[in-house]
C-alpha cells in the first residue's frame, strides 16, 4: 500500500532539507505553524517538528474483491487508481492512515458499481465503469486532501462454470452472425440475378450482346473449338442455345 507521509521529526538546533517533490508541515509544540517549501531549513530552538508529504502522482491497487452482481453472480474485481496530494494539511487532519481510507473508499465504490448490474451487463460495459468509480471516489478523496485523476477496473475474474457458459454463448452468437452474413450474401446474389433476367427480358438486345461476349471469351481460350450454326438472333430472345 502506498506510503503518503513520513513520521514526525523533532528538531532542536539542527538543519534539514525538504526535497523538491515534497512539502513539509511545520509544527511548534504540537501546533501547526505553516508549510515549509523545498530547500534547506534550520531552527535554533527546541519543540519544532515537521511532517514531509510526497506531492508526486502515485498509484494504489485495490486487490481482487469477491463481489456479487444484481443476479447474485460472484465476480472477483480489482481496480487501479492514480492520484496525488493537493492539500497536505487537510490530509494530515482527516485521518491517521490516509492510504487505508482511500483504499476503503475504492472498495465501497466497486461494491456499489458491481451490485448495480447483472453480470452480463457489467461485463459488456466494463470500459464505462471507470467514470462511475471516479465520480464516487472523488468527493471523499477531496476531503482527504487528495485529487484522484482516474480509477479503472483492472481485472474481472469469472467463476469457472460461468466462464464456460459465456464462451459457449459467444461461440453461438458468432456462428449465428456468420450464418446471417451468408444468407445476406446469397440474397444479394439472387437479387442481382433477378435484376439481370428482368433487364434481358425487357431488352432482348442485351441477351444478344451477352451471347456474343460469351463467344468471344470462349474463342480466346487455347484448345477450344467453336461450331457455329446459322442462327436467327431474333430467336435468342426466347431462349439461349443449350450448347455451342
Amino acid at each position: 500500500m502506498t506510503t503518503f507521509i513520513s513520521i514526525f521529526r523533532p528538531l532542536a538546533s539542527r538543519s534539514f532539507v525538504v526535497q523538491d517533490h515534497q512539502t513539509a508541515l511545520h509544527f511548534k509544540d504540537g501546533r501547526y505553524v505553516g508549510l515549509l517549501a523545498p530547500g534547506k531549513h534550520r531552527f535554533w530552538t527546541s519543540g519544532h517538528e515537521m511532517k514531509c508529504v510526497d506531492m508526486r502522482a502515485q498509484a494504489i491497487l485495490v486487490q481482487g474483491q469477491e463481489l456479487l452482481t444484481a443476479d447474485q453472480v460472484a465476480l472477483k474485481v480489482s481496480a487501479l487508481a492514480t492520484f496525488q496530494v493537493v492539500d497536505a494539511l487537510a490530509m494530515h487532519r482527516a485521518t491517521q492512515d490516509v492510504s487505508s481510507a482511500l483504499y476503503t473508499d475504492i472498495q465501497l465504490a466497486l461494491r456499489q458499481i458491481v451490485a448495480a448490474d447483472v453480470a452480463e451487463v457489467f461485463l459488456q460495459q466494463k470500459g464505462d465503469h471507470g467514470t462511475k468509480l471516479l465520480a464516487l471516489v472523488a468527493v471523499n478523496a477531496e476531503a482527504l486532501g487528495l485529487k484522484v485523476a482516474r480509477v479503472d477496473i483492472r481485472d474481472v475474474m469469472l467463476p469457472a462454470d460461468l466462464k464456460r457458459s459465456f464462451m459457449s454463448a459467444l461461440q453461438q452468437r458468432q456462428e449465428a452472425q456468420a450464418g446471417l452474413e451468408k444468407a445476406r450474401a446469397e440474397t444479394a446474389a439472387l437479387r442481382t440475378l433477378a435484376n439481370a433476367a428482368k433487364l434481358m427480358r425487357d431488352n432482348p438486345e442485351l441477351l444478344q450482346l451477352r451471347y456474343l461476349q460469351t463467344l468471344q471469351e470462349v474463342g480466346t481460350s487455347a484448345g477450344n473449338t467453336l461450331v457455329l450454326g446459322l442462327t436467327d438472333y431474333g430467336k435468342l430472345t426466347a431462349s439461349a442455345p443449350d450448347r455451342l
